[in-house]
């Protein structure tokens, strides 16, 4: 379709059009705007390339613009979010790659962080208010390791995942997606609760379990607790490297070399301060049995993310009461929109029927909000009496607002809800709005 013809069609037209409009020829800078602000009103993501002057009104109305860094304006630069440096197209699958591979860490360092928290605070709280002396099995010098662990290393680890072209596989996310997806918390809470269970078990029953009857053994057993904890962490990190169902978590992980360095460097770390830590840590060092301990405890956190995995989304679905909420979570992509008219519009309190004669009050409205000068520029009030006087019945023209806004025929039949005069671009404007104007 060409462009002279697009801006000709009314929006219930366009809202029919879009769908299958592949190419615009000929189209002007305002032409682009309108197709913009159509397919967002339409719940649709936009993306704008563009490199003249003439592209910067879609470049600045679109969620992602991109502009041409040599060829492209001042303006057009300007006016979008992203500046292709070389000029490449190719150059945005690049972005959207990175873009969805920076999405994916966050998920990943939120999913790993919000495990150690709920572990770490539930397991402080617990073993601190049982305790006589209201000590809890973990020291501050040894949640100062636990925080550094989950803060600083995890994020190095989890953040450094390189994009691959696997990512541009999956459709896109919505905007009505959540941060924290149904996967994730499944997952969260499922690690969360296999960890506060082997802890407190190892830490209420240890001295049966081990044998243990001594002090000297007791402390041991709390050195065991913390090293298990932390193991936990370890490779719980791994289980981390994987947000959505997906069961290999290895899979790339030797691509990733500072994942792998901030391994060592936590185990390293661990085993230094259980054995060398002493009075500082509050530890003392374990033999090989405690260590293998330790160490397979904390391995049982992959099978057990296996197995959270293979859990069925729907199985949790009852806990999640409004079934909107329900169905944002457990089925995100089926809430993507299919380029469908809103039916419903909120003005402040009230509920009305959708009619795009309110729509194109609102538009004109917008521009109108840009003059200064008459009664419009001195009195913000009137605007919204104007745009409450359309809303009221789609047979009735808003009054007088400064701009003098009159029907196309006095005698004419009674329009329908899309025949307002609004004068934009209207060749029969009378003499008078013209001189009010």
């Amino acid at each position: 379709m060409e462009g002279p013809d697009f801006l000709k069609l009314s929006p219930e037209e366009m809202d029919e059009v879009i769908p299958r409009l592949q190419v615009l020829a000929r189209s002007s800078p305002e032409g682009k705007r309108i197709l913009v602000r159509r397919l967002k009103e339409l719940g649709e993501t936009v993306a704008v390339t563009g490199d003249g002057t003439n592209d910067g009104p879609a470049l600045k109305m679109a969620d992602v613009g991109f502009s041409m860094g040599i060829t492209g304006t001042e303006v057009a630069k300007e006016a979008s979010s992203i500046i292709l440096m070389d000029d490449n197209f190719s150059s945005i699958v690049k972005a959207i790659m990175w873009g969805r591979s920076v999405n994916d860490s966050v998920k990943k360092f939120l999913q790993f962080q919000l495990t150690v928290n709920i572990t770490a605070v539930l397991l402080t709280f617990i073993t601190a208010v049982s305790n006589s002396k209201q000590q809890s099995v973990l020291t501050a010098v040894q949640l100062l390791w636990v925080n550094l662990i989950m803060d600083t290393f995890a994020a190095l680890a989890l953040a450094t995942d390189p994009p691959t072209p696997d990512l541009l596989k999956r459709d896109p996310e919505p905007k009505s997606a959540p941060l924290i997806t149904f996967q994730m918390w499944k997952m969260i809470l499922g690690q969360s609760i296999f960890q506060l269970v082997v802890t407190l078990i190892l830490f209420y029953g240890g001295d049966d379990i081990l044998g243990y009857n001594t002090t000297l053994s007791e402390e041991s057993l709390q050195t065991v607790v913390f090293n298990t904890f932390v193991f936990m962490q370890i490779f719980n990190e791994i289980n981390s490297r994987v947000i959505n169902n997906q069961l290999n978590v290895f899979k790339g992980v030797f691509k990733n070399k500072f994942f792998l360095l901030i391994l060592v460097i936590t185990i390293t770390g661990q085993i230094l301060i259980v054995e060398f830590g002493g009075e500082a840590f509050q530890t003392t060092s374990l033999n090989v049995v405690q260590w293998v301990i330790s160490v397979c405890l904390g391995i049982i956190s992959l099978p057990v993310g296996l197995i959270i995995r293979l859990i069925p989304d729907d199985t949790f679905g009852f806990l999640i009461r409004n079934p909107q909420t329900r169905e944002r979570y457990l089925h995100p992509n089926h809430g993507r929109s299919t380029l469908t008219a809103p039916s419903v519009y909120l003005a402040g309190n009230e509920r009305m029927a959708w009619q795009s004669a309110y729509t194109n009050v609102r538009s004109q409205l917008s521009v109108f909000k840009s003059l200064r000068g008459g009664r419009q520029g001195s009195n913000q009030k009137n605007l919204k009496e104007a745009f409450a006087a359309a809303a009221v019945g789609t047979g009735m023209v808003a009054s007088s607002v400064g701009v003098g806004w009159l029907p196309l025929k006095s005698d004419a039949t009674p329009q329908s809800s899309s025949n307002i005069l609004l004068g934009r671009n209207d060749t029969t404007v009378t003499t008078e709005r013209r001189d009010s104007l």
